[in-house]
């Protein structure tokens, strides 16, 4: 009888409370590294989409200033004005390029930008030279946060 009471004690079927305290042990290390990599990982998966947020920002100011270029050319042609004094019209919404004035003429107040460059291209050098004030073709830079767009008008 004292043969089969053992014998229940040693078969006794479970977990030591060693086994339990590794398991856990291993289990919390594995969720640390868990968390830490995903956390890592949803931090930056909001770049991409920033990112295109914002060079939709700049294409949408880019394209109210070139409509207001047409405007401009298309209304000075309409009532007699030289395409000089059209386009210096246009050039007064654009502004001259100065890095720490925020523009908001073609955006809203939530999405300022910078005009970085309001250049006329002269081809009379070799080579062709950026300068400020005379006629021809202008070159005009905007910034919007990180990115930049350049576009090209003429008189």
């Amino acid at each position: 009888m004292i043969y089969r009471r053992s014998h229940k004690i040693k078969n006794n079927s479970g977990f030591t409370l060693l086994e339990v305290v590794v398991s856990l042990v291993v289990a919390a290390i594995l969720g640390a590294m868990l968390v830490q990599f995903m956390g890592t990982g949803m931090m930056k998966s909001y770049n991409p989409v920033i990112l295109a947020q914002n060079g939709t920002y700049l294409n949408t100011i880019m394209e109210k200033m070139t409509a207001d270029y047409k405007y401009y050319m298309s209304y000075g042609a309409l009532n007699g004005q030289s395409p000089a004094t059209a386009y210096s019209n246009f050039n007064s919404n654009v502004g001259s390029a100065s890095e720490a004035e925020t523009k908001t003429y073609y955006s809203d107040a939530d999405h300022p930008y910078y005009v970085i460059a309001n250049n006329t291209i002269t081809f009379s050098g070799n080579p062709p030279t950026e300068a400020s004030g005379s006629s021809g073709v202008h070159k005009i830079t905007i910034k919007y946060h990180d990115l930049t767009a350049t576009a090209i008008f003429t008189e």
